[in-house]
């Protein structure tokens, strides 16, 4: 078996959830309605997105390092892990038609592809050991890769959640430059004010000169 690791982008969905996209897997996206399920979307899709490859195919992508991977602002990066066959060779093979037919029904039945499931089948006619103690080996792993999620998907809320240090900054500049526009309003309003004052008096000062009477000749 092989780990691959993706790099997905982490955004908040307009309609509320998260959305998240691969760099490396051009047009492949996943939706959540919180970041544990927006993960495990994740890294079912980028399995699916292999296979679908594989069969195709089509050589697998290089997965890009994270640090080559440019964010925008208020995009989380996270990385989704895959274990997966060998990288992939394509190969022409002959094969009876009725076997043909029963290894597709087989492989639809187990959820897996045709190549899934004859390379499965190949490991065990080699000695390999495939799901032994299937239910309670797979519901082990199950639960640990659920963990990892769920300790990935509580730090990618911390990044972006209502009450993430991101959230608080922005609210926290939205709260000062509402105060100074309000003290500079003010400011303007005062300023204004005293001009109207003074225009006021310099308007009024003749006025009153006229109605002093005048000084008594000698």
């Amino acid at each position: 078996m092989t780990t691959l690791v993706f790099v997905a982008l982490a955004r908040s969905a307009p309609a509320g959830g998260y959305s998240a996209s691969f760099p490396d897997l051009p047009g492949l996206a996943v939706e959540g309605a919180d970041i544990a399920a927006l993960v495990v979307a994740a890294r079912e899709a980028v399995l699916k997105e292999l296979q679908r490859l594989a069969d195709d195919g089509h050589d697998w992508p290089k997965p890009s390092a994270l640090e080559a991977v440019t964010a925008e602002t208020g995009v989380i990066p996270f990385l989704v892990d895959v274990s997966v066959e060998d990288t992939p060779v394509r190969v022409n093979i002959s094969i009876g038609e009725r076997l043909l037919k029963r290894i597709d029904q087989a492989a639809e039945t187990r959820g897996m592809s045709r190549s899934g499931f004859i390379a499965a089948a190949s490991r065990t006619a080699l000695g390999e050991k495939i799901g032994a103690g299937t239910g309670a080996d797979f519901d082990a792993i199950a639960r640990k890769l659920q963990d990892e999620w769920s300790v990935l998907g509580r730090k990618i809320t911390d990044s972006l959640g209502p009450d993430s240090a991101f959230n608080r900054s922005v609210n926290d500049f939205d709260a000062k430059l509402t105060e100074t526009i309000r003290k500079t309003a003010d400011n303007i309003s005062a300023a204004m004010a005293r001009r109207k004052e003074a225009e006021a008096r310099k308007d009024e000062a003749p006025k009153d000169e006229k109605s002093q009477p005048a000084d008594a000749a000698i």
